[in-house]
């Protein structure tokens, strides 16, 4: 793809691999974001949609003109976006919609390690 639309914004190739090195650092915005990226990259691919497709539309609707840091300086507490941002981690952990597209080697990593990259 060239670049997604998150909410009404689009967002560049670079913006994106922007977004997902920011942090979350208690902005639900960005996890929102991550995630929906995610999800969209995902169905681009070919993934069935329709377990998401609710999720991401509201998702969306709930982004709507906010520009998502590090691009801009959106914020939306994560209260309000952590039950679309799990339902799109299901989604793409294939605990939701169409699974797993097969194997993938994971490198072991301690509690330690996992918390750091979202510092």
């Amino acid at each position: 793809v060239a670049g997604l639309t998150l909410g009404s914004v689009f967002y560049t190739n670079a913006e994106l691999l922007s977004i997902l090195n920011t942090a979350v650092t208690g902005n639900g915005l960005i996890s929102l974001a991550h995630q929906l990226i995610a999800a969209k990259l995902n169905i681009a691919n070919g993934a069935d949609p329709s377990a998401a497709s609710a999720t991401i539309i509201a998702a969306d609707a709930q982004i709507g003109g906010l520009v998502v840091p590090s691009i801009g300086a959106g914020y939306l507490h994560p209260s309000t976006t952590s039950a679309k941002t799990q339902v799109l981690d299901d989604y793409n952990n294939g605990i939701i919609g169409p699974g797993h597209c097969g194997s993938v080697a994971t490198e072991p990593r301690t509690w330690g390690q996992v918390k750091a990259l979202y510092r």
